[in-house]
């Protein structure tokens, strides 16, 4: 079980079909294959070693399915960087990943100039401009062009396929280390849940660097659909993209489909062709849910439910379920049911099972948990303690196995489908001289779902603004991570008897009247 058996698949089966299209570049699942092989002969050319790590840095484009190829082609393992990280960010996960090679996208240039002051083992950095009249002089495309197709090593099953970091809960990121069984388990699950064929046309608008993004490259190639790829999100965009290419499926998340159904150009384009909207990454609101369902009574919507450890996906609804009438009305309200690989159970705080409709943390195990937090074992041990792993989140079962999240038990926020740990900002904003207290939590918010919100207590006689706080954060962290609004108070934090912040009294005001703590 190895990945690159797939695109090995598909060029005996479908070898002069389109595979790829970005724009107006066009790939066949030959052209495709052959780039990843020759792809893969130059980074062995550059001292790539099996089990070695690269990395990428870029938007959406045809060259991040030959990065999540030709890199296990040449035994090696990817490490996806999210563009949306601080340079200081993008230089500790290479570091930690150990990541000797990084392809990056010309645009992020400086960046990559100024992170790699901080970077010690990268040794060869291949630009490359997917938008370049001349593309044959970069890097990439030279180091392409300078060398022929290399057999496949076919790694696979528990061999390292990929690193991908997710928000850390000490405040680093933390490299989830899955393998080629995790991903290929995920790929064939995924095309048995929502029906993937060769007939099916596919639209990329979620970034590539995400695990929901990267597992989906290896889930459709493994189906063989046609791959359409939208470098960045607007509506607009991917209005045209529908309709140009005749798309029949789509992942977005919540934020994404809210500015979609609410968009004044929603119905003038042809949309008939799109036939399924997956969303995931964070809970999707009853009200915004209701408005897709009459805005697009033609589409069929699923949901996952999932994360980076799960690679990604661990239960699944479908469209059955979304409905605003009869006896499966209710149902919208859950992330559905385990999928058919995964074990679930809701457990206490001892690790016990819960009674049906009880809350408790939601716990799995199966081919599709990840290996562990790469160079992390105690985290690794925490995370997957007594065989299961560990969500974080709070919910309960009915009697029919679907599943109702209710608020999340690890101290995160989830805002346009980014995870946002809220420990790495209050140690961002505990740098500040003035600063004496700082909360975290996350609060509601129309359109990102829930956004971050910093309570901070300055020192006595010192003065800060909210203006300074936000500031300060985006000098150090992604945007996406930076609190959008910061209460500035005189009065201690409320703490518990052991001197821990009571963050359920903080959120509150903020939560009142709601069903659930989470959105």
């Amino acid at each position: 079980m190895h990945l690159t058996q797939a695109l090995h698949r598909a060029v005996q089966q479908r070898p002069s079909d389109t595979a790829i299209i970005c724009g107006e570049r066009r790939f066949t699942w030959v052209e495709f294959s052959q780039r990843t092989a020759r792809l893969a002969a130059g980074l062995t050319s550059l001292g790539l070693r099996a089990g070695d790590r690269v990395a990428m840095l870029a938007h959406n484009c045809p060259e991040y399915f030959e990065f999540y190829y030709a890199v296990p082609w040449a035994g090696g393992a990817v490490v996806p960087l999210n563009h949306r990280l601080a340079p200081t960010e993008l230089a500790h996960i290479l570091n930690d990943s150990g990541a000797r090679i990084l392809i990056a996208e010309d645009c992020f240039r400086d960046v990559v100039e100024i992170l790699r002051k901080d970077v010690n083992g990268l040794e060869t950095v291949l630009y490359f401009d997917p938008d370049g009249e001349d593309s044959g002089s970069s890097d990439y495309e030279r180091l392409i062009a300078a060398h022929c197709a290399t057999q496949d090593h076919r790694r696979g099953y528990e061999d390292l396929a990929a690193i991908v970091y997710t928000g850390g809960t000490t405040g680093l990121p933390k490299g989830v280390a899955l393998s080629h069984r995790n991903l290929m388990v995920n790929a064939m699950g995924s095309i048995a849940n929502y029906v993937f064929t060769d007939e099916t046309v596919y639209l990329h608008a979620t970034p590539l660097f995400h695990a929901a993004g990267a597992s989906r490259v290896y889930t459709l190639v493994t189906g063989q659909t046609r791959n359409i790829v939208l470098p960045t999100f607007d509506v607009t965009g991917l209005l045209r993209a529908i309709a140009t290419h005749r798309v029949t499926n789509v992942l977005l998340v919540p934020t994404m489909i809210n500015r979609l159904v609410h968009h004044p150009d929603l119905h003038n384009y042809d949309l008939s062709s799109l036939a399924a909207i997956t969303y995931g990454a964070s809970p999707m609101p009853q009200t915004l849910m209701r408005d897709a369902l009459i805005a697009l009574p033609g589409v069929e919507f699923n949901q996952s439910y999932g994360m980076t450890e799960l690679s990604p996906a661990a239960t699944f609804l479908p469209s059955r379920y979304h409905v605003l009438d009869g006896p499966d009305a209710g149902r919208m309200a859950s992330c559905g049911r385990a999928i058919a690989n995964a074990e679930l159970r809701i457990v206490d705080a001892n690790d016990e099972p819960v009674a049906t409709g009880e809350i408790g943390e939601i716990v799995l195990r199966g081919p599709m948990v990840m290996q562990g937090y790469w160079n992390n074992p105690e985290a690794t041990a925490q995370a997957l303690r007594g065989g299961w792993y560990h969500t974080g989140d709070a919910a309960y079962l009915d009697a029919e196995g679907f599943v109702y999240i209710v608020d999340r038990i690890k101290d995160m926020v989830v805002t346009g489908g980014e995870n946002v740990y809220c420990v790495e900002v209050e140690n961002c904003i505990a740098q500040m001289a003035a600063v004496n207290e700082c909360a975290v939590f996350g609060i509601p918010h129309d359109e990102w779902g829930e956004a971050v919100h910093a309570v901070v207590v300055p020192h006595a006689g010192q003065a800060l603004s909210e203006q300074e706080v936000i500031a300060h954060c985006k000098g150090l962290l992604g945007g996406f991570k930076c609190p959008r609004t910061v209460s500035i108070q005189t009065q201690p934090l409320p703490l518990s008897g052991v001197g821990k912040v009571l963050k359920t009294e903080l959120r509150k005001p903020y939560w009142s009247g709601r069903q659930r703590q989470v959105n």
